[in-house]
């Protein structure tokens, strides 16, 4: 950004970045541009229209990733032209619905950015733990639907009845037994790796202050 209302935009920058980004994942294309912050800026709209110039219809993302209720705002809008007969004069930003999906770690970290301060970061039980929890709560949400479906109080919705039968059908059948072990065992991978990082901190620690004496020495 440049000084005052005035907006600096390196073209040929962001045209050698999507090249070299193209050769690497050729099958992306640009949807869109995003900026952090709460509510569209005065420089948004020229920004906006650079991007109109490389795509139909871009989509602008507004993150805001201070927070500000306790819970992230993301926004997607797209510019939709004011004119007065033929000459346009203006542009305006219009708010369309967004879908925010997220993996399990994604989302346990993302629980955790809500609060602007934490005590500690969690270490790898305690972020499996909070996925646990979050698993569990969404196979009740999932429970409640469909007892509620069947006993009538709420419409049938065959989508999300697909949606159901499609994920329930990609899960592996496992026996209760089998899918201890596969439990356990991860959980023990989880426990060996914690425990070697610990052992080599130490001998990390141990080799440091002994390298220290023999100089003092």
């Amino acid at each position: 950004m440049a000084p005052s209302d005035q907006v600096a935009l390196d073209i040929d920058y962001h045209h050698n970045m999507l090249s070299s980004h193209l050769k690497v994942n050729p099958k992306e294309v640009i949807v869109g541009w995003f900026s952090t912050g709460f509510e569209v800026i005065g420089g948004s709209a020229l920004i906006h229209e650079f991007y109109s110039r490389e795509v139909t219809h871009p989509v602008h993302l507004i993150v805001d990733t201070g927070f500000r209720y306790g819970e992230a705002s993301i926004k997607a809008l797209v510019s939709v032209s004011l004119s007065l007969g033929d000459q346009q004069f203006a542009a305006q930003f219009h708010q369309i619905p967004l879908d925010l999906c997220m993996v399990g770690a994604e989302r346990a970290g993302f629980d955790i950015l809500k609060t602007t301060t934490v005590d500690k970061l969690p270490n790898d039980l305690e972020g499996m733990e909070a996925s646990m929890e979050r698993l569990l709560a969404l196979i009740d949400d999932v429970y409640k639907y469909v007892d509620d479906v069947v006993e009538g109080h709420v419409a049938t919705d065959n989508n999300i009845g697909r949606f159901i039968s499609d994920t329930v059908a990609s899960i592996p059948k496992l026996s209760p037994p089998v899918f201890d072990k596969l439990v356990n065992d991860s959980l023990q991978d989880q426990l060996l790796l914690l425990y070697l990082s610990s052992i080599t901190r130490t001998q990390l620690g141990l080799a440091e202050k002994l390298n220290t004496a023999a100089q003092i020495l």
